[in-house]
């Protein structure tokens, strides 16, 4: 048991190290400032640039999570809306199937993504009221570090419930003074994130202006609102989540091409409220998604960059996912691939068919109108203005004019099925691979998100047939053992780990 403390504690000051060399990096369309390769924390924020500066180190850091297909498999992979390869790395294939332990790599990676955002925001939060400089440029770099900060906390305390609460940035990760704090409870963190919101909402603007200092792609106040509604949304403050929500309708529009969402033409469009920004110019192209395409679609599509061979893909949409889709909506073709000959599905949503061998010129959509008008109508409850907004998002998906009715693909109370069941429906549908569905089983009643992923895993030939249980213990992802082990037992385990 020593050999195995001290292994997992070296293991955890290596993973560390490399969470200090943290680069620096400006992203896609904000303001062009060369990237710093090591930077003094306690000497560097002393100036309204270098704040920026280090907010830009913050958004970099997100490609970690976003861009990787550890963090994908915890948030999308996990649902019933993809499957893994059985062929595939034993712990990515744990975490598809709910049997990972605590040791799970991918786990682990995916805790220390997160907690390098944040540590990067907290570095602006802390070091930035003393910088010198244009006051509101400062202002608004600490607005966006603590949105940034907020958008981790969410998920942290989604996938694995009350955390450790770190708001002083870390300057010495073999120092366990600082890097052991207990877990906070799930109140006190999302407490947290509202009051960074809440902060972030009352400095940032609605949007950004074009020109040399292009700043298109921060997070805005709009942003931050739409993230507190689905904070609020998440805790079951359905009344809070409607009156932040209406503070965003009508801000933004839905483009009228559902494909088009995620094409490289259309970053930061109309209808994005906030993105995950990628350049393969900077050496910072989106890749994952080539682990989605098969090599002989990729070669008929001449992109150079694809998944395995065969058929052998690491992720692919699971086939209750293929099946829920009406053949007349337009976002099956936008959203799943069909291999000529086989018909092998593959998600097809994020290619960029102009793709070189630096990867995908193509952002990540994380925030976007159809989800306020879908949240919108969910903090509404069943009602005539919730089901125009379900249909508005519909509409489209059929290809239709989102603003006029129509009896062909309209829903209303009369159409089978509770309200909350057509409303997920929908969510699951226009949300598709997006990193979403997860996340939004987790508000449904636990009895409720058993039955769901216990009828999709056992659905799965491949996966062995009938013979999950899941529990509510498998709603929640193990804490890293090395977090545990660290910590001398401060930082205590989920249940069933």
């Amino acid at each position: 048991m020593k050999l195995f403390e001290t292994t997992n504690k070296r293991m955890v000051k290596a993973f560390a190290l490399l969470l200090l060399m943290t680069t620096f990096l400006s992203c896609e369309d904000f303001v062009e400032i060369e990237p710093e390769d090591r930077i003094d924390a306690t000497t560097f924020f002393a100036t309204d640039l270098e704040v920026i500066i280090g907010v830009n180190g913050a958004y970099a850091a997100q490609r970690g999570i976003w861009g990787d297909l550890q963090s994908y498999n915890l948030l999308e992979t996990r649902s019933d809306n993809a499957v893994q390869n059985t062929n595939e790395q034993a712990e990515r294939f744990e975490t598809d199937t709910f049997d990972e332990g605590a040791g799970n790599l991918p786990v682990l990676v995916s805790w220390g993504a997160f907690y390098e955002v944040i540590n990067l925001c907290n570095l602006v939060i802390i070091r930035g009221p003393d910088a010198t400089g244009d006051p509101n440029l400062i202002n608004r770099g600490i607005g966006e570090a603590k949105f940034l900060r907020a958008f981790a906390y969410f998920h942290l305390v989604n996938m694995w419930g009350g955390v450790p609460l770190r708001l002083q940035p870390i300057e010495d990760f073999l120092d366990e003074g600082q890097t052991v704090i207990a877990r906070s409870s799930v109140e006190d963190v999302y407490n947290q994130i509202e009051t960074d919101l809440a902060d972030a909402i009352s400095v940032l603007p609605e949007t950004y202006g074009g020109g040399s200092d292009n700043e298109v792609g921060r997070a805005t106040s709009l942003a931050a609102l739409t993230l507190l509604g689905k904070v609020q949304l998440q805790q079951g403050n359905l009344q809070d989540a409607e009156s932040t929500l209406r503070q965003v309708e009508g801000k933004f529009n839905l483009l009228s091409d559902y494909a088009s969402i995620h094409s490289t033409a259309n970053n930061n469009s109309e209808e994005s409220i906030f993105e995950i920004n990628f350049l393969p110019g900077n050496q910072t192209a989106y890749g994952m998604n080539s682990l989605f395409v098969p090599i002989s679609e990729a070669e008929k599509f001449g992109i150079e960059l694809a998944g395995g061979a065969g058929g052998e893909l690491a992720v692919r949409p699971s086939q209750d996912m293929v099946n829920l889709f009406d053949p007349a909506d337009q976002r099956l073709a936008a959203s799943i691939g069909f291999v000529d000959g086989t018909g092998l599905a593959y998600i097809n949503k994020f290619i960029d068919f102009e793709a070189g061998v630096n990867g995908h010129d193509m952002n990540i959509v994380a925030l976007r109108y159809a989800d306020v008008l879908l949240m919108l109508a969910e903090a509404i409850g069943e009602s005539p203005e919730a089901y125009e907004l379900i249909n508005m998002v519909r509409r489209r998906g059929f290809g239709l004019d989102p603003n006029l009715p129509d009896l062909a693909v309209d829903i209303d109370a009369g159409t089978p099925g509770t309200f909350i069941e057509k409303l997920y429906t929908e969510r699951q549908l226009e949300f598709a691979f997006e990193m979403h569905r997860w996340i939004d089983l987790l508000r449904l009643p636990q009895a409720d998100v058993l039955n769901i992923m216990n009828t999709h895993l056992n659905n799965e030939p491949e996966y062995g047939g009938d013979i999950f249980n899941l529990t509510p213990d498998n709603l929640l992802y193990p804490i890293p053992i090395a977090e545990v082990e660290l910590s001398g037992g401060i930082i205590t385990q989920n249940p069933g780990y």
